[in-house]
């Protein structure tokens, strides 16, 4: 179980921000958003032999910018504000954990009301201009889950994986939100579903199946093929630097 934060690694790399950008594209410049259910079978979406990027082509959205690091002074307000989450944050970001903070941190990752309360914050739309201050908040909620989920032994890894399915296929899209705010909840979408397809496989694609015939049905579909994508990309780069290694390696002995 790893205690150290991910989440100023993942701002720093921008993780999230590509998420929030191509979701939001599928939200908005496809015919098949949750505004416009998809009729048919949800697999049709699922396997899409274009890159990623093809859905940016219609440039109607301009690209999110990177998040910078988050400032010390707006981590200290949200964890202020947010007692459950200041908890957690404090075990969470603790690089090392005695016997008895390392059990009370194991009773954090698996009590229901936590898991609930970290819930409700992601399943909210929300409401007004979205701040960083709202983008980071949701990202340290979703290093709850990863860190629940990341915890093999977690005696409510099955809850665990419900609730964040629930999250996942929460129809929170809204009549009158504007661009950043479907950026922010379909991006937080993406990087949920992420961590449930890597903790189980199967438990995500039954999601996908069952939202079929739902206002969410063409997301988790994109997500579930997005997902794929990016995995099978990630296979042919690591085989691809494997046999440019071992050619190298090769010249050197010739």
């Amino acid at each position: 179980m790893i205690n150290s934060s991910s989440t100023p690694r993942r701002l720093v790399l921008g993780g999230i921000a590509a998420a929030i950008v191509v979701a939001a594209l599928v939200l908005l410049n496809t015919a098949t958003g949750p505004d416009h259910p998809a009729p048919g079978d949800a697999t049709t979406a699922k396997v899409d032999p274009k890159p990623a990027s093809s859905a940016s082509q219609s440039g109607a959205l301009p690209p999110m910018p990177q998040l910078p690091p988050m400032p010390d002074e707006i981590m200290a307000r949200i964890l202020k504000n947010d007692k459950k989450l200041g908890t957690f944050m404090e075990y969470h970001k603790a690089v090392l954990l005695d016997k008895k903070r390392r059990e009370e941190y194991r009773k954090l990752l698996s009590s229901a009301e936590m898991m609930t309360a970290m819930a409700e914050d992601l399943m909210s739309p929300g409401s007004g201009h979205v701040d960083l201050e709202e983008y980071y908040h949701r990202l340290m909620v979703v290093d709850y889950f990863d860190a629940a989920l990341g915890w093999k032994e977690n005696p409510q890894r099955d809850k665990v994986l419900a609730v964040t399915r629930d999250i996942i296929v929460k129809d929170n899209f809204e009549t009158g939100q504007d661009t950043a705010r479907r950026q922010l909840l379909g991006g937080t979408k993406m990087e949920l579903y992420r961590l449930m397809y890597k903790q189980d496989p199967e438990k995500a694609t039954a999601m996908v199946e069952q939202s079929t015939g739902t206002r969410m049905e063409s997301l988790v579909s994109w997500m579930a093929g997005e997902e794929i994508r990016r995995r099978t990309r990630e296979d042919e780069i690591r085989k691809e630097t494997e046999a440019m290694q071992q050619k190298a390696l090769q010249d050197t002995t010739n």
